[in-house]
């Protein structure tokens, strides 16, 4: 059987966020028997900050500097006293599976360093049979003095001075906001992307979290997206067809023909800016 929940904390949650009020609260009451809860804002304009106190989290606020940098001022400045320490989207939600496996593995004394987690990302609401990418691990729970984000404009993920091992329960990512909000932020991460693809071609990268064909799934991803993804032509039509022939998105009707259009267009967004950006240096 697995865990329960301890009453003596030994994990804080963070929830980094900007305008969150459709999701905050879910997010805090997923994760809230697990310990303190932490949320950082970026200068909210709604009602973040006041319903996630109302959730019973602390609330901090400090100014957008970019996805990596939010993050490690966090690990840094916020005052997190636990030895464990977990990094949740304000659109995410902790299920009572995982909440109890989390549980289970903070109160263990043979406990890994760090874990990745499956993440399910529904779509409008509701899982993509095929079209979606899983289990797309995340590592999100490790030791806090043991970890930090890899100096990357988007898409950043946690160094790990130690062991890291795999959690089985899925975490769920479930964005509410609609698909204009959708495509907004794919468009808003294309841009950065297109700057990493240029940092990472020029030598100058600063990314820190190493790729490795013979090394785990998560560091052979990164391998495949850095030495091949970033050079190949035409990856918006290959990603369409990817997650909708080969995968078989199309099972999933209309809503798997619309997921791997949005994903085939975050490509072609990635694709023009770099063509800006080359045309503003030519």
């Amino acid at each position: 059987m697995p865990a329960a929940p301890s009453a003596a904390p030994t994990l804080t949650t963070v929830v980094p966020c900007l305008d969150e009020e459709l999701h905050v609260e879910r997010a805090i009451s997923s994760v809230i028997q697990l310990g303190p809860v932490i949320v950082l804002d970026a200068g909210s304009t709604d009602r973040t900050r006041d319903l996630a106190a109302a959730a019973d989290a602390a609330v901090f606020e400090r100014s957008w500097e970019g996805y990596a940098a939010q993050k490690n001022w966090a690990l840094e400045h916020l005052p997190i006293e636990t030895e464990w320490v977990l990094f949740l989207d304000a659109d995410e939600v902790v299920p009572e599976a995982l909440r109890n496996e989390i549980a289970g593995v903070v109160a263990s004394e043979k406990a890994a360093d760090g874990y990745y987690i499956p993440r399910r990302s529904l779509f409008l609401g509701r899982k993509l049979e095929h079209a979606g990418w899983y289990p797309d691990h995340q590592l999100r729970l490790f030791r806090r003095r043991l970890g930090h984000f890899e100096d990357r404009l988007v898409h950043e993920h946690v160094v790990i001075d130690g062991r890291t091992g795999f959690l089985e329960n899925d975490i769920v990512h479930d964005n509410r906001k609609g698909m204009e909000h959708l495509v907004a932020k794919h468009r808003a991460y294309a841009e950065l992307e297109a700057q990493e693809m240029l940092r990472q071609r020029a030598g100058t990268s600063a990314d820190e979290r190493g790729g490795s064909f013979f090394g785990t799934w998560p560091e052979r991803r990164r391998a495949l997206k850095t030495t091949v993804w970033y050079r190949m032509p035409g990856r918006p039509a290959i990603r369409f067809l990817w997650l909708y022939i080969v995968k078989c998105g199309f099972l999933d009707g209309r809503r798997g023909f619309m997921y791997a259009r949005l994903i085939s267009g975050y490509e072609s967004d990635i694709n023009r800016s770099l063509r800006r950006r080359r045309s503003a240096h030519e």
